[in-house]
């Protein structure tokens, strides 16, 4: 009787903690009891509680109160409160940005709370996977896991849950930019929550920016800042910092939309500061992103540039491509684990149905129903194999997108170092000219002209310089800016030449910038007459970009082996030539990055195309580069080949063809 009281007990505290933060007072109330508790039972109530209390305010406390709960409710070999626990370290995990280790915690209360057939806990952890594939983009999977839950909610008349999960899908119609799916619903939770004033109940400053969103959503823009104003005051009363970060984002998104970047501005840096406070790593990227757009819109490129980089990291943290890889191993472990449960079931119906067969008379019929049973599966099977693909291309082109990001990020390195050189003597010439004018007046004072006119000499022909290096690092950001945007996949004429020249030297700043030490020669011999070829530039550049790199990087490995002469001269070559049609062949452009290191051997020739497989340490290469940059060739009808010889270098060959 004693133990049935208890998880009764826990239960209360367990729903009134899901629904609301706890105010400072009585956290430092629940930390004084936790430091007198008699007994495991007591402590775990109070963890519960801390565990909740911390969840938006301090994401690290939250976590430790959550380990300490699990181990405790491991100890007491409660599997209910363990799968619960669980769930809510997944959830801190998530707004800290750790998406992996959520989903393989979800993963895990979820598999627990179907075990034990606990709806509560099965319902928490299919909402929080829904949460996982929301930061992931995956809106429709995100919706399929929330209308679970709701009807898991719902069947225990757990109203407060099943209005969250309510919130939840009308966030993801606003997502999926439809208004008026996404204000039904928000209508929904926002009267339930007017009938009562249990702020444990409905978490009332995520209610309020939602409804917001979906106003200004359907343009309704006064309305939209009324909830933001409202959600920022509930926000505040739960000492919320996510959702009070969240509510800022938002509003900074509708002074954007009203022209008024002084207010876009300043909500954008509280959000930031809000979501900093407690490491929300979504909202902080997002803040990033706005403050990044508003310098740009300004033409403040420098400090675009920084929080646009600060934002790329906190972008890898979430969904770089080691975390998607994570994700995609967690994911198919799951699916795996599914497929051997559906195994073992249907092993054991065909146990039950070959018990049959003793029957005698019914001996045929069972056997054409297995056979029939059998194929049913195996189609059902064939679907879920399906949709697994499905999921796994998915997920691949994301990490090839991550990878194009990072072949960005090189190109960048290279910029910042080209740039940093004019700017060098911008600041420098400025810096002179500001001690010649007051020399300028000192002479004019003293009424010596001659002099005066040659310090106005050399003000002038120091502004002409100032005016000189002004345009260098004004063409090299438009190059930057002409780079980074993002690949329309329109082919247009262009100038390999050019393209070529610009990449070599860049992918050798970016390497001088990573590596003072290192030093290598760099050698063109492009075709004079090399005609315009149509292709998409930004892919192309990235295959270039990949190839000169890689070609660097040999060189320089070769450079530090202590097998190299010392008389060895780290050397990369890029040539260009045109062949005109041979045989019923099209003409075609010929690309070539070669270089003098340690070559490729034999045994490793035939993989180097293939997805994930790279030569490079641990941390220094993720195995794409190459096999990106194949694909990209080949989108462009042509052909990208290599030679090599072990000891003497490699040669790649990118081989376009030319229209008729």
């Amino acid at each position: 009787m004693p133990k049935i009281i208890a998880t009764v007990i826990i239960w209360m505290m367990l729903y009134f903690g899901l629904h609301a933060q706890v105010l400072p007072q009585e956290i430092d109330r629940q930390k004084a009891a936790l430091s007198v508790a008699s007994n495991d039972t007591a402590r775990l109530n109070i963890l519960v509680q801390l565990s909740y209390g911390y969840r938006f305010s301090n994401i690290d406390s939250a976590l430790h109160y959550t380990e300490q709960a699990i181990k405790i409710a491991k100890k007491i070999n409660s599997l209910s409160q363990q799968a619960q626990m669980l769930s809510l370290k997944g959830a801190t995990l998530l707004e800290s940005g750790r998406l992996p280790e959520s989903l393989q915690y979800q993963f895990e209360a979820l598999n627990i709370g179907e075990e034990i057939k606990d709806t509560s806990a099965t319902a928490f952890a299919l909402n929080r996977i829904g949460n996982v594939y929301m930061e992931l983009g995956d809106y429709a999977k995100a919706n399929d896991y929330y209308f679970l839950s709701e009807s898991q909610f719902r069947s225990i008349r757990d109203t407060g849950m099943m209005h969250n999960e309510l919130s939840n899908i009308g966030n993801i119609y606003a997502l999926m930019n439809k208004p008026d799916s996404a204000l039904y619903y928000q209508h929904i939770v926002y009267n339930a929550s007017k009938i009562t004033d249990d702020r444990n109940k409905y978490t009332r400053a995520e209610i309020m920016f939602r409804m917001g969103n979906a106003y200004q959503l359907n343009n309704d823009y006064s309305k939209a800042l009324s909830f933001y104003k409202q959600g920022i005051v509930e926000a505040t009363i739960d000492n919320d910092l996510r959702n009070l970060s969240m509510t800022n984002l938002s509003i900074a998104d509708l002074y954007l939309k009203l022209k008024n970047q002084d207010s876009a501005m300043k909500y954008a840096r509280l959000a930031l500061d809000a979501a900093q406070i407690i490491t929300f790593r979504k909202g902080i990227r997002e803040a990033y992103l706005r403050i990044s757009e508003m310098y740009k819109q300004n033409d403040e490129y420098a400090k675009a540039y920084t929080f646009l980089v600060a934002a790329d990291v906190e972008r890898d943290s979430l969904t770089g491509t080691d975390r998607l890889r994570e994700l995609q191993q967690i994911i198919l472990q799951d699916q795996e684990r599914q497929r051997l449960e559906r195994t073992q079931q249907i092993a054991e119906k065909n146990n039950r149905k070959q018990m049959l067969l003793l029957a005698g008379a019914f001996v045929f019929i069972v056997l054409a129903s297995i056979l029939y049973y059998n194929n049913r599966q195996k189609q059902a099977a064939n679907k879920v194999l399906e949709q697994s693909l499905t999921k796994l291309k998915a997920t691949q082109a994301q990490l090839i997108q991550s990878e194009k990001m990072a072949s960005l990020g090189e190109l960048t390195t290279g910029i910042a170092h080209e740039i940093q050189n004019p700017l060098n003597f911008v600041n420098n010439f400025s810096e002179i000219n500001a001690e010649l004018m007051s020399e300028l007046v000192d002479e004019v004072d003293k009424g010596n002209t001659a002099e005066v006119k040659s310090i106005a000499a050399d003000i002038k022909q120091n502004l002409d310089k100032i005016n000189h290096h002004g345009k260098r690092a004004d063409a090299i950001v438009k190059g930057m800016l002409e780079h980074s945007r993002k690949s329309e996949g329109k082919k247009e004429p262009t100038d390999l030449n050019a393209l070529s020249d610009e990449f070599l030297r860049l992918s050798y700043h970016g390497l001088r910038a990573k590596e003072k030490s290192f030093k290598a020669d760099f050698h063109t011999d492009f075709d004079s007459n090399l005609p315009k070829a149509e292709v998409i530039p930004q892919d192309i550049g990235r295959v270039l970009l990949n190839l000169i790199n890689n070609a660097f990087y040999a060189v320089n490995e070769k450079s530090k082996s202590e097998h190299t002469p010392s008389t060895y001269q780290p050397t990369v070559k890029v040539s260009t030539a045109q062949f005109p049609p041979h045989e019923g062949e099209v003409a075609y452009i010929e690309l070539i990055v070669s270089d003098n290191g340690p070559g490729i051997p034999d045994s490793i020739k035939d993989k180097i195309f293939q997805p994930f497989f790279t030569t490079k340490p641990t941390g220094q290469g993720t195995g794409l580069g190459l096999s990106l940059s194949y694909d990209i060739v080949k989108a462009h009808g042509g052909e990208l080949r290599v030679e090599s010889k072990e000891g003497e270098g490699t040669l790649f060959s990118i081989q376009l063809p030319l229209k008729p």
